[in-house]
């Protein structure tokens, strides 16, 4: 077989093995959107404002997760980067339940209704922030409703989040 050939042969092999692992991943599968009734959501947890790359930012979120046991973790991202030395304000908690440390801030986010996406399948394929964030407001707006502006990842397992955003009144 001559050198091209190979080439051409690996590089299919390559693009199979690539396609499989997306497969795998989840990455066929597509976001869920719905509009739901919900009530007022009470958070207690940390807030962590610098930048992404910073060790402070993981040991909020182990903080935080010490304390989930069974329940989500959530997060509220006031100010996303768009870059590893951009700066990042976000929440991180847990729902409101006994033995949590007074020291934490509480976060109260008022809600009738929302839209809730659901993103089932691996964080290595889950489509962009900015990518979710606006096909929820695409969303309610085909429903004749518009998004209040406050986004929170209910991240319910490794390969399982649910992105809900409140609708205004």
């Amino acid at each position: 077989m001559s050198k091209g050939g190979k080439l051409v042969i690996l590089f299919l092999v390559f693009l199979f093995l690539v396609g499989g692992g997306y497969l795998y991943l989840g990455g066929w599968k597509k976001t869920e959107f719905e509009l739901i009734p919900c009530q007022p959501i009470l958070l207690a947890g940390l807030e962590f404002r610098g930048t992404p790359g910073d060790e402070r930012l993981g040991k909020v979120f182990q903080q935080v997760e010490s304390f989930r046991f069974e329940s989500p973790l959530h997060t509220i991202y006031f100010v996303e980067p768009s870059g590893k030395r951009d700066t990042l304000h976000v929440f991180v908690g847990i729902e409101v339940r006994e033995g949590v440390p007074e020291e934490w801030i509480q976060k109260r986010v008022d809600c009738k209704e929302a839209v809730k996406a659901s993103l089932k399948m691996h964080q290595w394929v889950m489509p962009s922030p900015e990518n979710t964030k606006q096909l929820m407001s695409d969303f309610a707006s085909s429903k004749g409703r518009s998004l209040d502006g406050i986004f929170i990842d209910k991240i319910i397992d490794r390969d399982w989040v649910e992105v809900w955003a409140p609708l205004k009144d």
